[in-house]
């Protein structure tokens, strides 16, 4: 069991124990508990959140979502995914003496574009590769998003998307301060660690891999403000504006220059 299925574990613990004081059944053991329990816990949360001004209502709808989805058979394989989806790529069965690559990769959308025959395309932004990657919504399955990862400065990051604008923020800022070291540049410094080892974590690659893309990009974008003069680079603008939101799609590039996955080996949801 992970630390996450831990943690919903204890969860329904405390809860069942709060209502539920006097029951000798265990939703551990017993499904049908489990499930009422889980309905239950989901309504009184977001009643929560109303009753706090909590905005919760994004992440309901993802749920709802993810679970259309997830409720397609394998015969029909196209799915009604959304800009900013987080999405992993089908497994394919390995070959002989061969283990499949774990996680798979994954990613989140970036842009969308009707195809023949109705199977969608998609651009798919997967941050362990360099390069955006091109797939028929058929090759894509929903991921389990990215869990929340927790900051000194700048809050809790809870998708993979705002995760990696977040990192390309800080390594701009990093990059911008790194001869005067500010008193939060050590602060700073550890959200990037810890954010682009979570990223990388859940998109299938390595945290080196992730912050020498980073810093690739970064670079690239300070040589192009130069070469057009004084106007900041776009990642700078984020930066001096703080934490960037919503998705951003891009325009997918020419066939030509798609970046091909690597050859490894390898929507609403019944209501809670």
């Amino acid at each position: 069991m992970s630390d996450a299925d831990d943690a919903v574990a204890a969860a329904l613990d405390a809860f069942q124990r709060r209502v539920l004081p006097d029951d000798v059944l265990d939703h551990r053991t017993d499904p049908s508990l489990a499930e009422s329990l889980l309905s239950a816990l989901v309504e009184q949360l977001a009643r929560y959140a109303d009753r706090h001004g909590l905005d919760v209502h994004d992440t309901l709808e993802e749920l709802q979502q993810l679970g259309i989805d997830r409720s397609g058979t394998e015969t029909d394989l196209v799915h009604n995914f959304r800009l900013g989806a987080q999405v992993q790529f089908r497994r394919r069965e390995a070959a002989a003496g061969t283990e499949p690559q774990e996680p798979p990769w994954r990613g989140f959308i970036t842009a969308l574009r009707e195809a023949p025959g109705g199977d969608a395309r998609c651009t798919i932004r997967v941050p362990a590769i360099a390069g955006a990657v091109h797939a028929a919504a058929s090759e894509l399955e929903p991921a389990d998003p990215l869990l929340p990862v927790a900051t000194r400065t700048v809050g809790a990051v809870h998708h993979a998307r705002d995760a990696e604008k977040t990192l390309r923020v800080l390594a701009a800022w990093l990059k911008r301060n790194a001869d005067t070291i500010p008193v939060t540049y050590a602060e700073k410094l550890d959200d990037l660690g810890r954010l682009a080892e979570a990223l990388a974590s859940w998109s299938g690659g390595t945290t080196e891999g992730i912050v020498r893309h980073l810093l690739a990009d970064v670079s690239g974008a300070s040589q192009q403000a130069a070469a057009n003069g004084p106007q900041p680079a776009p990642v700078a603008r984020l930066a001096a504006t703080g934490f960037p939101e919503g998705p951003t799609p891009i325009r997918p590039p020419d066939p030509s220059t798609v970046t091909r996955l690597p050859d490894r080996s390898k929507r609403r949801p019944r209501r809670l």
